[in-house]
């Protein structure tokens, strides 16, 4: 068996010469956008919202 050493044009891609849109975010990964901590996390996990973390890298 051989691994892929690329992959062709009919691969799904996002990526693009700039940052995603919101609206592109929304429709390609929308759980970056929830609003709160996973119910299996405790009280003690600090929760930081993904959205703003990508938020701050695209300064």
């Amino acid at each position: 068996m051989r691994l892929a050493s690329r992959f062709g044009y009919a691969a799904n891609q996002i990526r693009r010469d700039r940052p995603l849109t919101h609206e592109e975010l929304i429709r390609h990964v929308p759980s970056i956008f929830g609003e709160d901590r996973h119910t299996s996390r405790s009280e003690r996990y600090a929760y930081i919202p993904t959205i703003t973390v990508l938020e701050n890298l695209q300064r």
